[in-house]
């Protein structure tokens, strides 16, 4: 008698809530992961790093340093927010499409949408004001075109200035604190066509 009851309550429930399975997608277990990459870009004559300084100022470098390391983050599947790691500072933009670093994150300013473009190369375009992140001039009327607006994430090498001692063992270390905790850290990307670029 009890088991028929309990038959019939579970079918009575309705069907969004007896088979929603809460966070069910595999993808979703990685979303507190920290991705610690250099921002290159270019055009047909150079390239740049993106750099954010102490000062609020977003800028491009020729070559990597410590102030052109990157954190990203999502904050929602295809989301994410760019910290600098050096000063702590979050990218944003303003509603003219400048560029800035800020101590405080806000949503409507910090949070970028990542598309992942068939070339190997990313664009960060502004989640509340849809411009994307450029390291062309303000007064470049191509401020929007493809050039310095497209993004390979290279995986960070340089040391940062205070590591802590790692213990000397003939054992693997395990990182108990890392985001990276089996040393999975994604790979370095390499499109076909910033490899024939640099090759010439």
């Amino acid at each position: 008698m009890f088991c028929r009851y309990s038959v019939f309550f579970i079918l009575s429930l309705p069907l969004s809530s007896s088979l929603y399975l809460p966070d069910s997608n595999p993808l979703l277990a990685f979303d507190g992961q920290v991705r610690e990459v250099h921002l290159y870009t270019e055009n047909h004559r150079h390239g740049l790093y993106l750099k954010m300084m102490e000062d609020g100022s977003v800028a491009g470098s020729s070559a990597q340093s410590l102030s052109s390391v990157m954190e990203l983050k999502a904050v929602k599947p295809g989301h994410i927010v760019i910290q600098g790691q050096l000063s702590s500072m979050y990218l944003c933009v303003d509603p003219a499409g400048s560029l800035r670093a800020q101590k405080h994150y806000t949503e409507h300013d910090c949070t970028f949408r990542e598309l992942l473009l068939a070339d190997g190369y990313t664009r960060f375009l502004s989640s509340f004001y849809g411009f994307p992140v450029s390291l062309a001039s303000n007064r470049s009327p191509d401020r929007q075109a493809l050039p310095f607006t497209r993004f390979l994430p290279l995986k960070n090498t340089l040391m940062r200035q205070s590591l802590p001692e790692q213990p000397k063992s003939t054992e693997g270390y395990v990182n108990l604190d890392s985001h990276d905790l089996f040393g999975m850290h994604r790979n370095t990307l390499g499109s076909p066509h910033f490899s024939a670029d640099h090759k010439k």
